[in-house]
């Protein structure tokens, strides 16, 4: 990562907004994606992490669910260096309890030790490949994968299931009927096109571009290919109930890098893709 260039003054400013160069898109709070978009751009830097751009000067960066507290992004530009500082407000998160599930939904059986741990190396290995694209594949802009149906489970939920508290939700869940088609939300490459995995069934990894991916999980099948690339609205899957799933429904996770992203934040943001 580069650091050099970033100007000493930059722990002393209170703040300073970015001019008419460089332009940001989306709420800067924890869980959301931030477009951006500059002009003669030289380098950017998140908290010293060098972000990528590409010949048209469109980026992007996220904050996790969990991220807090003060964060700084400098924009080197042919001419100057600007900065923005960035404090995050606390974000509240719906509790859901579910009463009366079935153990198996719960904690994995030790004989499925091996396979899951399997699955998740298959899956680490796709999500390497994810930040080697520089070039804005998103810049076409976003939509929901399902038309309608009704929205099951929310972002950032902390789930509680027969009293004993789980994961936090990293996604949004789309209750469906059997067989609904899922739209690709954006152009993008598949890194991988899972079949029937323990926890996620068949599922699909999107990458967008510049560290930017989504997911579409407990799929009844896939319809690509690993390296395919895809076109936003494409049919890549059909909803079903595969992996650990009470239903059909379709789980759509957005993450940039490793930072856990509302997805609903994508479909805010529409003045940049006009």
């Amino acid at each position: 990562m580069k650091k050099s260039f970033i100007p000493a003054i930059l722990f002393c400013l209170s703040s300073i907004i970015l001019g008419q160069s460089v332009d940001l898109y989306g709420d800067l709070k924890p869980g959301n994606i931030i477009f951006g978009k500059g002009e003669e751009i030289k380098n950017i830097l998140l908290d010293n992490k060098e972000i990528s751009f590409d010949k048209d000067g469109n980026f992007v960066f996220g904050f996790d669910r969990d991220a807090k507290g003060k964060h700084f992004l400098v924009v080197q530009l042919s001419d100057r260096t600007v900065i923005k500082k960035i404090i995050l407000p606390e974000r509240e998160y719906k509790i859901q309890k579910i009463n009366r599930m079935k153990k198996k939904y719960i904690t994995a059986p030790k004989e499925e030790t091996d396979r899951i741990k399997s699955e998740r190396e298959i899956s680490k290995q796709a999500r390497a490949k994810i930040g080697e694209v520089t070039e804005a594949l998103y810049s076409s802009g976003f939509i929901r994968p399902i038309k309608g149906g009704r929205i099951s489970s929310v972002f950032g939920s902390q789930r509680i299931l027969n009293g004993i508290p789980k994961n936090a939700h990293n996604g949004i869940d789309i209750a469906v009927p059997r067989g609904t088609p899922v739209h690709a939300i954006a152009d993008g490459i598949v890194r991988l096109s899972a079949d029937n995995f323990y926890y996620a069934g068949n599922y699909i990894l999107l990458d967008h571009g510049q560290g930017l991916s989504s997911i579409y999980l407990h799929l009844k099948k896939s319809l690509v290919v690993e390296g395919q690339k895809i076109t936003k609205g494409e049919i890549i899957g059909e909803v079903g109930t595969t992996g650990r799933s009470t239903g059909p429904h379709l789980h759509w996770g957005v993450q940039w890098f490793d930072q856990r992203i509302d997805p609903f934040s994508l479909l805010k943001v529409k003045e940049i893709f006009n």
